[in-house]
């Protein structure tokens, strides 16, 4: 027979869902177990720390048999204590119990408290009533791979519009041009077409010239 923390240990890689003590529910993957907490990547690539003293019961989907890969990016300890510890002077959010948040600077760790800072406010928090405690210097790969994704797909953007704009100017410049030649060539046909009027009214006088001198004599 095992007893909880090892049921737990075998979900390790797996999406589950936790109920805490006052009803709260929440889903992630489930990184690793540690001695009285858990490690877990939220749906929105936090890295989360939960007691499991205030951990009610977990589920998992059976119809999941095969684990997904996890990396290392997050606290690691064997009590929640070592998790505080390193989390020293670092901004961190933590979750109370009564749906309670608080954000800041984490200014000390105490025997059965810990002490966050916010702005001129100092906040003194026991342990037993922390619900879950996200490191805001830690991320999961898949937030940074979202974000350069994303980058990339910006860029491209960028160059798929800026190849349209000079698409559009090389075909501007091309009809223009094509506008220019038919002009030129329109009024090279105009002077064409005027030129046999000019000559016939030369010729008109060359004929009639004869004619006077042959009179006078």
């Amino acid at each position: 027979m095992s007893n909880f923390h090892e049921s737990l240990k075998g979900l390790t890689g797996y999406q589950i869902n936790i109920i805490l003590n006052d009803g709260t529910k929440l889903s992630g993957l489930l990184a690793e177990v540690s001695t009285d907490y858990l490690t877990v990547y939220s749906s929105e690539n936090e890295t989360l720390y939960y007691p499991i003293s205030q951990i009610q019961a977990v589920t998992k989907n059976s119809k999941d048999v095969e684990t997904l890969p996890i990396t290392d990016d997050y606290l690691k300890g064997e009590k929640m204590s070592d998790v505080l510890s390193q989390s020293l002077l670092s901004w961190v959010t933590i979750n109370g119990s009564g749906k309670a948040s608080y954000s800041g600077v984490l200014s000390a760790v105490e025997e059965d408290h810990i002490v966050l800072t916010q702005g001129k406010d100092r906040v003194y928090l026991k342990h037993a009533s922390v619900l879950n405690i996200y490191d805001g210097t830690k991320k999961t790969t898949s937030d940074n791979q979202a974000s350069s994704s994303s980058k990339d797909s910006s860029s491209q953007k960028q160059d798929s519009s800026k190849n349209q704009e000079s698409s559009n100017k090389s075909d501007s410049n091309q009809k223009s041009s094509q506008q220019r030649s038919k002009n030129q060539s329109s009024t090279k046909n105009t002077k064409k077409k005027q030129q046999p009027a000019f000559y016939y009214d030369e010729l008109e006088g060359a004929k009639s010239s004869p004619s006077k001198k042959s009179t006078s004599k």
